[in-house]
């Protein structure tokens, strides 16, 4: 995680369904830096009383790149600018790549599956340090890209590259490129108006009196101005969680790291014909928005 509003709803959600068990989370450079990101993922751990899930601090910069930040929209803090006061928890001892490189090699073969709800740069990183580990991974459900399977399937950084993918491109090549399973739920389907957050939602949470329902209202103050709150990263979650919810295509996918207008584009090759040994991605086009929609609001009220 990238330390951002939606990925800290997202991790609420992951850690509030009894249907996933969160072993550990890894901060990585993206929406904010890899610091505020980590003091950003003890904050939700503390708030929901799982101190059982470690935080590993991830790489502070992508593969080969600058980082970019989206202070503008999540806040200097990642969370609004919401000055919620500091974790007690400490990070985990071994850095990200340390913890994962722990994690899988304790998993047995396609044992693990890892959310990614920010730049893909610790996944990365690790697969090149340590190729044999990707056997071990069930399967990866990224929060990035737009494939252009619905009229929302464009980029929202460049005309065509979404934020998560366009922050490290290379990083995101190598993990689409690894032969794990890919589940990726882009824009095309986060973007959904009705799959938004709305003022109504917004509402019902600010009128709950939870300690987690206060946090996300709270956080969510300045996004909400605009009437709608995009649910990226949630989505990741519910894919997993609920994966009836969602519609699925297996698609190739490829992603541009040396283009001069389409660096970071998710390209779907959606042609009836192409080659039989395509390596294929399970890319979101559809889902069931209100059901999704009353899925967050209710792990954030209840």
């Amino acid at each position: 995680m990238d330390g951002g509003i939606d990925d800290a709803l997202a991790l609420i959600l992951a850690m509030k369904t009894h249907k996933l068990e969160v072993s550990g989370i890894t901060a990585v450079s993206g929406n904010v830096s890899v610091d505020q990101a980590t003091i950003n993922a003890l904050r939700v751990v503390e708030l929901v009383g799982r101190e059982n899930v470690w935080v590993a601090r991830g790489l502070a910069k992508p593969l080969v790149r600058d980082p970019i930040r989206a202070t503008s929209f999540h806040g200097k803090d990642g969370l609004g600018d919401s000055h919620l006061p500091l974790p007690k928890l400490k990070p985990h001892k071994n850095d990200a790549l340390g913890q994962l490189s722990v994690e899988l090699a304790s998993a047995q073969n396609r044992e693990l599956t890892i959310i990614a709800t920010g730049p893909l740069t610790n996944i990365a990183a690790i697969f090149k340090k340590e190729p044999e580990t990707a056997r071990r991974i069930k399967e990866i459900s990224v929060m990035g890209g737009a494939y252009g399977l619905s009229q929302y399937g464009i980029g929202n950084e460049t005309p065509t590259s979404e934020f998560n993918i366009y922050s490290d491109p290379e990083a995101a090549k190598v993990v689409f490129e690894s032969g794990v399973p890919l589940k990726a739920v882009g824009l095309d389907v986060t973007m959904i108006p009705a799959a938004q957050l709305s003022l109504s939602d917004y509402s019902r949470i600010n009128s709950s009196g939870s300690r987690v329902a206060r946090f996300a209202s709270r956080i969510l103050a300045r996004a909400m101005r605009k009437k709608q709150f995009a649910l990226h990263d949630p989505m990741a979650v519910a894919a997993v969680s609920k994966p009836s919810m969602f519609t699925f295509e297996d698609l190739p996918v490829v992603v541009e790291t040396r283009g001069e207008y389409t660096t970071g584009m998710t390209v779907a090759d959606q042609r009836l014909v192409r080659g039989e040994d395509a390596k294929t991605v399970s890319v979101c086009s559809d889902l069931k928005a209100d059901s999704f929609r009353r899925m967050v609001v209710s792990a954030l009220t209840s």
